[in-house]
Order: C-alpha cells, then sequence, then structure tokens
C-alpha cells in the first residue's frame, strides 16, 4: 500500500482537507504546535524539549514514509480547505494485517478550531480511508475519562465504548486510564 494522495471530508458543514506531512509544512506546524502546547498539554506525552526542532521535524517525516511504506501507519495533516490553514493532525497507526485487519486512530485539533466540526470531519474521512481504501476491519481509540469532547465525537461517529484500559498512556508524566471505543467496519457511521 502506498501514499493515497488528499483525502477530503465534511461534517456539519465544515470542510477538511488530509494530506501526507511534509517539510513545507514545518513552521506552520511548529506555529500550531507552539500555541497549542497548554491546550494538548493534559491530552498528549510530555514534549521533549527538542519536540519542535528542525532535525525532529525531518526525523518525524522519516518515520511516516517508513511507516507507509511498511503499511503500518498512515499520518495526515489536516487542512481547512476553504483558506488551507493547518489546523491540526490525524493519525492511523499500529496497523496490523492478517487476521486482525486493526489499527489505532489518533487525532489533536488547535483550540481555536475545537467545536466546529472539524476534528469530526477529519476523523470521519480517515476512518472510511481505513475501512475502504486500506480495507481494515476495525479500528481503535484511547481517550482519557476526562475528554468528554473526543467521547462525544467518536460516540457521535458510531464507535462503541469497550472498557477502560488501565495504565494506557502516559500521558503528561503520569500513565493514565484510557477508555477504549472501537468501530468496526461493518458499523454505519453516522453523521
Amino acid at each position: 500500500m502506498g501514499h493515497r494522495g488528499d483525502l477530503y471530508g465534511v461534517s456539519h458543514g465544515s470542510a477538511i482537507r488530509l494530506r501526507s506531512p511534509r517539510w513545507a509544512d514545518y513552521n506552520a506546524w511548529v506555529e500550531l504546535r507552539q500555541s497549542n502546547r497548554d491546550y494538548l498539554k493534559a491530552w498528549e506525552p510530555t514534549w521533549d524539549e527538542r519536540h519542535l526542532t528542525r532535525a525532529s521535524y525531518r526525523a518525524r517525516l522519516a518515520r511516516f514514509k517508513q511507516m507507509v511504506s511498511n503499511d503500518t501507519g498512515y499520518p495526515y495533516h489536516i487542512f481547512r480547505a476553504d483558506d488551507d490553514e493547518l489546523i491540526g493532525a490525524v493519525n492511523i497507526t499500529h496497523v496490523i494485517r492478517q487476521v486482525a485487519q486493526s489499527g489505532q486512530i489518533g487525532y489533536w485539533i488547535g483550540e481555536t478550531y475545537a467545536g466546529r466540526g472539524l476534528a469530526r470531519a477529519a476523523v470521519k474521512t480517515a476512518c472510511r480511508f481505513a475501512f475502504d481504501e486500506m480495507g481494515l476491519h476495525r479500528l481503535e481509540a484511547g481517550v482519557r475519562p476526562e475528554n468528554k469532547r473526543s467521547i462525544r465525537l467518536l460516540e457521535a461517529l458510531g464507535f462503541q465504548p469497550e472498557g477502560i484500559a488501565r495504565g494506557y498512556l502516559r500521558i503528561d508524566g503520569d500513565w493514565r486510564d484510557h477508555h477504549i471505543y472501537a468501530l468496526l467496519n461493518s458499523d454505519l457511521l453516522s453523521a
């Protein structure tokens, strides 16, 4: 499986475009990450001091290219379709083939763009890509119990709760429990 190009989606009138990250995105990505550091802190691993450097971004692009080449992950930046502004990212990772045909989905979006249907459009588009183009059977998402906005988004798209994974991810320096949600290709993607 190779790169599939741009993906487009619309949800509640909000049009987005998903595109594989490129070197030309570096400055916009750094600005978005820096300006949202405090907002994202509660949901992400602690950032290393080198997280926003050019060398780190270059290494990230190389890892992304390898993931796609190995069919183990598909990272996308999220852009608003009307002005091509970078607003976040959505990734399909930990792809397992053979009997599982599964992957994990994660996303983040800048605070300014939250609550406008843009993250929902991006996740929905990525799910359709995973099922229709990649041929996956199952997508899994982990979400912190306090992240009510993400829980609403996942449930609105048809993800079903499957339980709590104790100490699932190290977030902001501590091992945190996460609710596990899953969506099957046979589930109806609503709205």
